[in-house]
């Protein structure tokens, strides 16, 4: 086996098609609880099976893979709502199927095509590019594989890759297709923007009393006086009860012994591998060292490596020993500074190994940990008194007490809000300082009424609260006197509007006419004035600088030549009015450009043919899901380890 990678490399199967066909480089048992389904698959694929098991393994590792990108909060319950097992279960029935087919087909590659795939994976690959057996071996260890089951594998993932291929291998692009889309694509076009801000509209008129207490009447809601409320409440959290509970050292101690290995700072070694084909071999290389060689220098001249490409980053013992197992372990956890091991024989060759980076373990002392250990015990002694007061207080509740009085009883006290509105605010327009730090308080205490029966809620981190109504006093208008200033603000802005939209849409109509396909906005009478402002603007469809606002270059690519369209101004202040004066669409298609629709247009057609190709072999073969043991096996993965 170790003869085959000395081998020439070749060429490597162009152009490996579609992801989610492809063979992933991990794989995790879960255990026994899957026994206890009665059936055994969870897909029939011709007459071939996806078990319960495999299914498992595919979901554990595609979880795992997953939670080390999004974090411990992605858990399996999280995955499993999101859809993750059907996506799983989709993508393992799509390359079962490939699979299924291309035996019936008859395919298969030779060992040196699957040679060369190997050495081609950059998984496999050191630094230069070039093909490490060391990591090939490695990695195949790691995931439980003998080398040649590992190869297997790629073996399967290879003909299914060709077989990918040799469906797309025909899909061409037609020429006229990529040349006019790619002139649609880049097409320019010309256009006049007139910007209309109501701001500058000046020739609002006089704001008589009539006219604002017209206004006024009409506009009744925007001069309400909120509702305002008296509130009384009180709180409880397990930081307040622990910041009262006193830690006796002997019980911090205690909880320090008990979980003395979280403070525990394993040994971890690096190590430089050198692995040599057999026993002869490895005892020669023994001499080699034993006669006062480098072991750089032994390495490179027995095997071809380096010794950056075997160097091994400090490691556990536990990581050492799920890849080279115990007896591995027990020789380089007894070397001294730069010793190295005797040749040790295993299922993927002979390792001698050489001791490099060493982090020498520690353990967190008593002292070091004091503080954090008599903060988790007041918090956890908190919450259990919490859950007493709780208890209580669901007692004085049944008994039909009053706030008042639930609060003497758990020794909390009752705090006051006095005329406050939804938002905060009191009458005098200042935010009331009395508020509790609970972010719905309000929002629940304003659906509450007069005499409505008590309730505790719940907030965030452990904190609960229960708030009463003790007076409401209505919304009111406000006085017409008190508010005119305000009114007269309000009716001018209004105005302003009203003039804009006016002038806007009576542009808009004169140049929506027939014969008016050649006047230029810039002309347009009523605007030869520094209050507006018009901008010829040249933008392609993609708009890749921005250069125009994205409302904007929507309305330019969404018109005929001579249309003209409305849009409010971004910044709330008036219209902009978009007017298209020419397109433009080259004769000529930069070479580059065609070659990228090209491609664009292959990959859609290619992943049209995929999904049609996919569904044909469902029906053929054909591919039957059973969604009951997909389900009961989800819902076996989840409950161990989330509940």
């Amino acid at each position: 086996m170790l003869d085959f990678f000395r081998k020439g490399m070749g060429s490597l199967l162009a152009g490996i098609l579609l992801t989610f066909l492809i063979f992933s480089f991990a794989l995790w048992g879960i255990g026994d609880p899957l026994s206890t389904l009665t059936s055994n698959n969870v897909v029939e694929v011709g007459d071939d099976t996806i078990t319960v098991n495999e299914f498992a393994q595919s979901f554990e590792m595609e979880f795992r893979q997953s939670q080390a990108r999004f974090g411990e909060t992605f858990t399996k319950e999280l995955a499993v709502q999101f859809g993750f097992g059907n996506q799983v279960i989709s993508q393992m029935a799509d390359r079962k199927a490939f699979d299924v087919e291309a035996r019936n087909l008859g395919l298969r590659v030779t060992d040196d095509e699957l040679r060369d795939y190997i050495m081609s994976i950059p998984t496999f690959q050191d630094e230069t590019g070039a093909f490490n057996r060391s990591y090939f071996e490695q990695i195949a260890a790691g995931q439980g594989y003998g080398v040649q089951q590992f190869e297997e594998l790629m073996r399967a993932d290879l003909v299914r890759g060709q077989f990918v291929e040799a469906i797309m291998n025909n899909i061409e692009t037609p020429d006229i297709s990529a040349d006019t889309l790619t002139k649609y694509t880049t097409e320019k076009r010309v256009a006049e923007v007139l910007t209309i801000p109501a701001s500058n509209m000046t020739a609002i008129g006089e704001a008589t009393d009539e006219i604002l207490t017209a206004f006024y009447d009409d506009n009744n809601p925007l001069y309400m006086a909120p509702e305002y409320r008296d509130l009384s409440y009180f709180e409880i959290s397990a930081n307040d009860i622990a910041a009262t509970i006193e830690i006796d050292d002997t019980v911090a101690r205690e909880m320090y012994e008990s979980r003395i290995m979280s403070y525990t700072q394993e040994e971890e070694r690096g190590f430089f591998q050198m692995l040599l084909d057999d026993m002869d071999a490895a005892e020669a290389a023994i001499a080699d060292l034993e006669g006062g060689k480098a072991f750089e220098q032994v390495l490179s001249d027995r095997t071809g490596d380096s010794a950056e490409d075997s160097k091994f980053e400090p490691q556990t013992r536990d990581e050492f020993v799920s890849l080279y197992g115990e007896d591995a372990a027990n020789e380089l956890y007894s070397l001294a500074a730069n010793g190295y091991t005797q040749p040790i024989e295993t299922g993927f060759g002979v390792y001698i190994f050489k001791l490099g980076d060493v982090n020498a373990g520690s353990i967190s002392t008593f002292e070091e940990v004091k503080e954090g250990l008599v903060k988790t015990l007041q918090m956890e002694q908190a919450i259990d008194r919490l859950f007493d007061i709780r208890n209580t207080i669901d007692d004085e509740l049944a008994a039909g007490a009053p706030l008042d009085d639930i609060a003497a009883v758990i020794n909390v006290p009752v705090k006051k809000v006095m005329n406050v509105s939804i938002e905060g605010i009191m009458p005098d327009g200042n935010a009331s300082n009395d508020l509790p730090l609970i972010i719905d308080f309000l929002d629940v205490a304003f659906t509450l009424n007069i005499g409505d029966e008590l309730e505790l809620r719940e907030g965030i981190s452990n904190k609960f609260y229960m708030v009463d109504v003790e007076n409401i006093m209505d919304a009111t208008l406000k006085p017409y006197d008190e508010v005119k200033d305000q009114i007269a603000e309000d009716w001018a802005a209004n105005r302003r509007i009203e003039l804009a939209t006016e002038l806007a849409d009576k542009i808009t109509e004169e140049f929506s006419a027939e014969g008016s396909a050649a006047l230029a906005l810039s002309e347009y009478q009523d605007i030869q004035s520094s209050d507006f402002s018009v901008n010829e603007v040249t933008v392609d469809r993609a708009n890749a600088d921005n250069s125009v606002a994205t409302d904007i270059h929507g309305s330019i690519f969404s018109q005929e030549v001579g249309g003209i369209q409305k849009i409010a101004a971004a910044d709330g202040d008036g219209f902009v009015l978009i007017r298209v004066k020419e397109r433009i669409l080259s004769a000529e298609v930069d070479e580059e450009a065609i070659t990228g629709t090209k491609d664009q247009i292959k990959t859609a057609m290619q992943n049209d043919m995929m999904g049609a190709f996919t569904n044909h072999l469902y029906d053929a073969l054909p591919v039957s899901i059973n969604t009951n043991n997909i389900q009961a096996t989800l819902d076996l993965l989840v409950t161990p380890t989330d509940q």
